[in-house]
Order: structure tokens, then sequence, then C-alpha cells
């Protein structure tokens, strides 16, 4: 999908499931983000969704205004939605914002740059994969609070596994592109933090090695996915990926944790 095929699948879950008249509209986006409602903080987490989708809203008319296209093309249907996401609606009801936002007339501008951005599209990371690496997390994340180590390695280990957590939720709002800044954002993090993180490794016991290298290996397995999705765009600037920037630094991250 391309950043408007992302927005018209959601747009099209809001409007098409015949919600409750009076179920809250925070849970109807937990829903539509796959946030369970067993989650902590799920309020929070519909938020950090929300914004991302205000962005992308953002960034589909920069991009139709970019290619020529008039603002008053994109309405009503951008304004319409971008207002529907407003959080200030999290604890109204359904009723309260359907009718405008159901309106036929909002689906076509969305419909049609869906159509003018076609050239755009990634591939999609089907849903049992997306599922799978979310279980993966949470495995970790529950090893994390059984493992000893140091208070250092479990808030580093912590910070990995929030910022790969949060890019995964959003890819269904953003597309690949948070992903490829986690991964960044982690390579980045363990150059600047090699030193200590290596030193705290030498001393750590053998199960908090092979946490972390669980670790690297979901990093690797993220990194993977993230060069797959993103292939045609990657073609069209020289066919760099993760593996080839990112990745030296991932693969000097496992031989570390596995000495």
């Amino acid at each position: 999908m391309n950043t408007a095929g992302r927005l018209l699948s959601i747009y099209d879950r809001l409007t098409g499931q015949g919600w409750p008249q009076d179920k809250p509209m925070v849970w109807i986006w937990a829903e539509i983000f796959e946030i369970p409602h067993s989650a902590q903080h799920v309020e929070d987490c519909v938020v950090t969704c929300l914004l991302a989708m205000r962005a992308e809203i953002d960034l589909l008319r920069s991009k139709l205004l970019s290619l020529g296209v008039s603002d008053d093309l994109t309405h009503p249907g951008l304004p319409r939605l971008r207002n529907a996401t407003s959080t200030i609606f999290l604890n109204s009801q359904w009723n309260g914002i359907r009718e405008e936002t159901s309106k036929p007339e909002n689906r076509i501008p969305i419909l049609w740059a869906n159509w003018a951005l076609r050239n755009e599209d990634e591939a999609d990371l089907p849903a049992e994969e997306l599922a799978a690496l979310r279980g993966k997390l949470d495995a970790l994340e529950t090893s994390l609070q059984d493992t000893e180590m140091t208070s250092y390695l479990r808030s580093f280990v912590q910070r990995q596994i929030d910022v790969i957590r949060t890019a995964l939720r959003v890819y269904r709002v953003q597309g690949v592109m948070p992903i490829e800044q986690a991964l960044q954002q982690i390579a980045g993090a363990y150059t600047i933090e090699k030193t200590r993180v290596e030193a705290e490794l030498a001393q750590a016991s053998e199960p908090a090695k092979n946490l972390l290298a669980r670790v690297g290996a979901l990093i690797k397995d993220t990194a993977d996915v993230a060069d797959r999705l993103d292939k045609i765009r990657k073609a069209g600037v020289g066919a760099y990926t993760l593996a080839a920037s990112v990745g030296p630094i991932l693969l000097a991250w496992g031989q570390n944790l596995l000495k």
C-alpha cells in the first residue's frame, strides 16, 4: 500500500464495521489499530496511533500538493478524517462523529489519491508475520522481567523492545518507514553505548547474555522484514538495504553477545 491506501483501509474499517452507537471511540480505535483491550495503557497506545495517522494525513496532502493537485480536491474527505482522529473524541461515543465521518463523499479524494500514488506502493506485511513479531516481543519482555541483570542492561534492552513495539504498532498507519527509523535508532544506541554494553555483558550471567542474543535475533528479523517491504523504493535509490547499512552494526551486536 501507499500513504493513501493505508488511510483508505483505516477509513473503511472505521466506517464499515457497524459499530454500536454508544461505543466509545477509544475502544473503536483500539480494535482498528489491533491493540488488545488487555494491553497496558490502551489509551496511550491509541493516542500514539492517532498522532501517526494525523501525520500521515498531512503527508498525503503534501504529496498531492507537490503533484499540482488543487487543495480543494482533498476536501471534504481529508479534513473530515483528520477531525475524526482528534484525541478530544476519545471518550466520546461513535454516534457523536458517525454522521459526518461516514458521508460517502469523504471516501472519494482518498480513493483517487490511492490511484495517483500507486507507484509508491510498498509490499504488505502479512497479518500472521506481524503477529509473530509482536509475539516475540511479548516473550522477550516477559523473559526480561524474569532474568537477572544489571539495571543498566535491563533499561537498555527495554528501550530496544519499546522502540520496535512502537514501530510495529504504527505499521498499519505509516508503513515500513517507522520500522526503518526504529532500526536506525537501535543501531545508533548500540554505537553510542557499545563500550558500556560490552563491559556489562562481560560480567553478565549466561541467561542475560542469551536474552540479549534473542533481542539481536529479533532485530535482524525485523531488518529483514523492512528490507523486503521497502524493496520498491530502495531499488529506486540504488538498492541500499538495512542489511548493508545497519546490518554490520547489528552483526557486531550479535557477535559480541555470543562471546
